[in-house]
């Protein structure tokens, strides 16, 4: 099974029986007639689309109609999400009923007389479409059991967004299996309501883990068609378990022409393209705030891991504000808390960030951190490392 969300995003789906054990349990209650809803979150790139699309194929076998919308940065008109998953039809489908034409002029009012319309209006048109978005997706089970699913709603819009809570606080809707995919970032106060909302009324809560290393090594046999060698083995180790990591590993090398087989063993030949694979795993993060980057940069030159108190010595930044940017990135995951510390999840993005760094700057960090660690009490050695590297 391979996802196929967007072009060079696909990856096979590993390691996740559990999950689709899960789900198929939901599935099977709801073609007896019960609702549930199920909230699956994940770090980027850890693999909610191949999930959702196993979910489908399931979904099939079983019967079940499915509807579905992925919500974007790009598309964020009022109840955009929603109308995509339930007011396109297709091919073969009958004409919309009575509700849906309704919504539909609702829709297109409202996208006609954008930035024109008195607010009055405007929040009557909202009020009302909201009220029939509710009452098509309650009533939509009378005629079988269906399945809802609405990926990505980090990106919705807060129309839709505002739907899915009155929903939330009537309880599962009849006859439906909702699946709502998240990334922990971004977040809003009113994803937030939602979330919290669903969650009281019952909602199946699947957290997606990073791969442990058995299922990570599979995964970049299946995608080379072979088995691994030791220094691929040794890249991949770096991934932290990401699937979209593994797979950057894999195609960046491939692309470069590192990929090597010898005797049935695919390896890596070489050094020269890890440079374009820094690059890849670096554009990764582009949906960070700059000064998220920036804090984790700094945090590279300390190591794999590092102490709070020292990254804020190392930046010249308050403890408490420093804390605050960096909540940020454990809440995304690509840091995660051992006892005092914090320890980058992927060592894959400290080695990137660590290799972006322009060399004046890194050499003029790595003085700093030796001046804020010998001050901290670090070992000798340490701080002598960072001397050697300032240089």
């Amino acid at each position: 099974m391979s996802t196929s969300a967007e072009p060079g995003r696909t990856w096979p789906l590993v390691g996740r029986a559990a999950e689709l054990d899960d789900l198929d349990d939901l599935l099977a209650t709801t073609a007896g007639g019960d609702g549930g809803t199920v909230l699956v979150e994940g770090e980027a790139g850890i693999g909610r689309t191949g999930l959702v699309e196993a979910l489908a194929s399931s979904a099939r076998l079983l019967s079940l109609e499915l509807r579905a919308a992925r919500a974007t940065t790009q598309r964020r008109a009022p109840f955009t999400l929603l109308a995509d998953a339930v007011l396109t039809h297709p091919p073969g489908v009958g004409a919309r009923g009575p509700v849906e034409a309704e919504l539909a002029d609702l829709l297109d009012a409202q996208r006609t007389d954008a930035g024109r319309e008195r607010a009055p209006l405007a929040a009557q048109r909202t009020a009302r479409a909201t009220e029939l978005f509710a009452a098509l997706l309650r009533r939509r089970g009378d005629s079988g059991p269906w399945v809802l699913v609405l990926e990505d709603v980090h990106h919705a819009d807060a129309e839709s967004l505002g739907v899915l809570l009155d929903l939330a606080h009537e309880g599962h809707l009849p006859g439906a299996l909702v699946v709502l995919t998240m990334r922990p970032l971004p977040s809003s106060p009113e994803l937030s309501g939602v979330v919290d909302a669903w969650v009281r009324a019952g909602a199946r809560y699947v957290e997606l883990r990073p791969l442990g290393p058995v299922a990570t090594v599979e995964l970049a046999q299946r995608l080379v068609g072979g088995s691994v060698g030791p220094a691929l083995r040794g890249t991949l180790a770096t991934t932290g378990g990401n699937p979209r990591f593994v797979t950057d590993v894999v195609r960046t090398a491939r692309s470069a022409g590192a990929l090597e087989t010898r005797d049935g063993v695919v390896d890596v030949q070489g050094s020269a393209w890890l440079p374009a694979l820094d690059t890849v795993v670096r554009g990764r993060l582009e949906y960070l705030d700059d000064d998220v980057v920036d804090l984790l940069a700094h945090a590279s030159v300390l190591g794999t891991s590092f102490v709070v108190t020292d990254l804020a010595a190392l930046v010249g930044c308050p403890l408490p504000d420093c804390w605050r940017t960096l909540r940020t990135a454990l809440a995304a995951g690509l840091v995660h808390a051992r006892a005092d510390r914090l320890v980058f999840r992927h060592d894959i993005v400290r080695g990137a960030l660590y290799a972006g760094l322009e060399e004046r700057r890194r050499r003029a960090m790595h003085a700093r951190a030796a001046w804020a660690l010998r001050e901290a009490g670090a070992p000798t050695q340490i701080v002598s490392q960072h001397l050697e590297r300032a240089r």
